[in-house]
């Protein structure tokens, strides 16, 4: 196992993008076939499914934020800042999935897409970045 603390940074970043990817799929799947309160049938179960597995990836991704944190401590300043804004961008865009739910509200869907190409954008850096370095020091 490589104990490189960059390529573990890189790993955690692909992680990162990786479910960022699922949450893309699972939350379009429910926007196309509705909320649970919306449906009837098995497009009602099918889309609870969805969604309880969307806010649970939503919290992986918390977590794989924090995790982010302590892995670009042993690399540069510069990821952790990244890191920490990865944090703040995954939890506003959890609590904008969160009000969605709640409130029906499309504007807050609205917020969660920004958020979620926001922090797509943010961790796809971090990965071409940390992985740059990785190679030029291989």
């Amino acid at each position: 196992m490589n104990t490189d603390p960059t390529t573990k940074l890189a790993k955690r970043a692909l992680a990162q993008l990786s479910m960022l990817s699922a949450q893309l799929l699972l939350g379009m799947a429910v926007n196309l076939i509705g909320l649970p309160s919306e449906t009837q049938g098995g497009s009602k179960l099918a889309t609870t499914i969805f969604l309880i597995i969307h806010a649970g990836i939503g919290v992986g991704l918390l977590a794989g934020s924090l995790m982010t944190i302590k892995r670009a401590r042993s690399v540069a300043p510069r990821f952790v800042k990244h890191a920490w804004t990865g944090v703040a961008l995954v939890a506003i865009t959890f609590a904008a999935g969160a009000l969605t739910a709640i409130q029906k509200s499309n504007w807050w869907s609205y917020a969660m897409a920004v958020g979620f190409l926001a922090t797509f954008w943010l961790y796809g850096a971090m990965y071409i970045h940390v992985d740059r370095l990785r190679r030029a020091n291989s």
